[in-house]
């Protein structure tokens, strides 16, 4: 018996315009698109951007015909003569262009509502390869259109963004659910968040679930101190999905245990200031390096009033005046000194001081040494590291490590 995934079709993303490829738009259309269809189930395998000329449009389209069940085209239905994608189409699919009275008709009226004479060459907006399944565009002047070729759809849609998602919605998204009888299915995902290993790290560590195509399926995704890992199943209805993901969820929470902050729409932040919360514990931030960047983090979160004081100190006359002179040097014993002093002063639960100091080398690589210590009654914990790297990336990493050093205290204590 095949798998689901086995019977779920493939899609190429194709955007047209010579203006993408000299990088003078930014393509939103592609993820969007890719998102929608990955909601669908549809596996996207190729995205192709193509500028306009005829022959090299001709070659990319027969070419994702060749490697995919179906194409969604973007852009060049416009009334100018580089807007080729109709011609292109037709030519690939060996018809002529047709006029339509009822497009033409659309287009005039919506030049009419606006108040405007149409021009002429907007008549070219009226032409579809023969035989296609042209669709209506109530928010802009370019129609889409389906052509079938070879069985295989060429779903042809505006490139202006407002009106490409209004037309998905509204009738492209309807008709690929019916024409790959796709109504039954759902494709749900299930996201775990990852801190304090690397994206290496976690590969060895579930590398053996990772299985590309398969049902479920899982993908690694990393960011700046934190690894997404994604479990993504195609099922019919959300038990059945739910009885593929859980088993693989629950195995990967057993080896990755405490690395695990949080799922779905988690933060490191907000998880912390939940623990907080739950306990009914203030907290008092001192930070130097990562400048403010924590105390942005937490001031922001869920139950943020549970952070009582943040400070942001770089200069190391005023950290001495503040804390005392022993908490200058980022090491262990004086991070720790550093944050029962700022909890002392703040009255807070709980204190946390992530200290460290810059140091250039070479070019624009820096490198800094840091220490993270979370002080409280029963809590003494505290990291230290170094790692180089711009100063931004340095203090982004170093908050993440200070605020997960909080964390895995709070967890313990």
């Amino acid at each position: 018996m095949k798998s689901q995934t086995s019977r779920l079709p493939t899609c190429e993303i194709i955007t047209i315009g010579s203006e993408l490829l000299l990088g003078q738009i930014e393509d939103t259309n592609t993820v969007y698109l890719a998102h929608e269809m990955a909601r669908l189930g549809i596996a996207v395998r190729f995205r192709t951007s193509v500028g306009d000329r005829l022959n090299e449009m001709r070659q990319v389209i027969r070419g994702a015909m060749d490697r995919c069940a179906m194409v969604i085209i973007t852009g060049g239905l416009g009334p100018t003569l580089d807007d080729l994608t109709r011609e292109a189409v037709s030519k690939v699919a060996g018809v002529d262009l047709e006029y339509r009275q009822d497009l033409m008709d659309e287009i005039a009226a919506m030049f009419r509502q606006y108040g405007y004479d149409m021009p002429e060459n907007n008549r070219r907006q009226a032409y579809v390869p023969a035989g296609s399944y042209a669709i209506s565009n109530p928010v802009g002047t370019a129609p889409a259109f389906i052509t079938e070729i070879a069985q295989k759809p060429v779903i042809c849609l505006p490139g202006v963004p407002r009106e490409l998602k209004y037309l998905m919605t509204h009738a492209v998204i309807p008709w690929i659910r019916k024409r790959f009888h796709l109504a039954d299915h759902l494709v749900s995902y299930h996201v775990l968040k990852v801190v304090g290993l690397g994206e290496s790290a976690v590969d060895r560590v579930i590398r053996d679930l990772i299985r590309p195509g398969k049902n479920p399926e899982v993908g690694l995704l990393a960011s700046q101190g934190e690894i997404k890992i994604r479990i993504a199943a195609v099922a019919e209805g959300e038990k059945g999905a739910a009885a593929l993901i859980d088993p693989v969820v629950a195995e990967i929470r057993s080896r990755l245990g405490s690395k695990v902050f949080g799922q779905g729409d988690d933060t490191l932040e907000g998880v912390i200031l939940s623990l907080l919360h739950q306990r009914r514990w203030t907290l008092s931030v001192l930070e130097t390096f990562t400048g403010g960047v924590i105390g942005e983090r937490l001031s922001n979160g869920p139950h943020s009033s549970w952070l009582v004081q943040s400070c942001m100190i770089a200069d190391p006359d005023r950290l001495r005046e503040y804390v005392g002179r022993e908490t200058v040097v980022p090491e262990p014993k004086a991070a720790l000194a550093s944050a029962r002093r700022m909890r002392e002063k703040a009255g807070a639960d709980v204190g946390l001081a992530v200290v460290g100091a810059f140091q250039e080398n070479q070019g624009a690589h820096l490198t800094v040494t840091g220490c993270a210590a979370a002080s409280g009654e029963g809590i003494h914990k505290t990291f230290a590291w170094e790692m180089g790297g711009d100063r931004l990336s340095l203090r982004i990493r170093g908050a993440v490590i200070g605020l997960n050093t909080l964390r895995l205290a709070l967890l313990k204590r």
